[in-house]
């Protein structure tokens, strides 16, 4: 009789879990390079991000931001790197092509009045700090930006990879 109780708690446990458990798809865009490379305090000072709402936008291929010099080991992903600072002071980065469209050219924006990433073309929202679908297809399907790592050097330097 024990082992029926202890087997009944432990699936009612699981169901639980399995059940408040979010889920979401985080890969929805083809694998690219990422690699941006703020050598030192100085340039990270100049292209970085320092506050909320900060944020910069990096894609190789278009030579955007115009004086970022690129150098042969650098690659912004996808879409191009979305990289911002959220509101308690924590720099994200993310590929800026939207997980519903799945389009290099087809971007993420900052918008400035809500302070949220959007994609003008699906009309989905993201969180800032999580990249998480706060509206549109993405919410309705659970489809997050691609998050990419960043690494600050004791140095100063910061590096934001794959």
């Amino acid at each position: 009789m024990m082992n029926v109780i202890k087997s009944v708690c432990v699936a009612v446990l699981l169901m639980l879990l399995l059940a408040s458990c979010e889920y979401g798809e985080y890969d929805r865009i083809p694998p690219a390079a990422v690699r941006l490379e703020f050598g030192n305090a100085a340039m990270w000072s100049m292209y970085g991000v320092a506050a909320y709402p900060d944020h910069k936008e990096f894609i190789k291929a278009e030579n955007k931001p115009r004086d970022f010099t690129y150098v042969a080991n650098s690659y912004t992903g996808y879409g191009g790197v979305m990289l911002l600072c959220d509101p308690v002071g924590i720099v994200h980065a993310y590929d800026m092509s939207c997980p519903v469209e799945r389009s290099s050219v087809i971007r993420i924006e900052y918008d400035d009045e809500s302070l949220v990433l959007r994609c003008d073309e699906c009309g989905s929202t993201y969180d800032t700090s999580t990249g998480s679908p706060l509206s549109g297809v993405a919410a309705e399907e659970r489809y997050f930006l691609q998050p990419y790592a960043v690494y600050f050097s004791p140095m100063g330097g910061v590096l934001i990879t794959r």
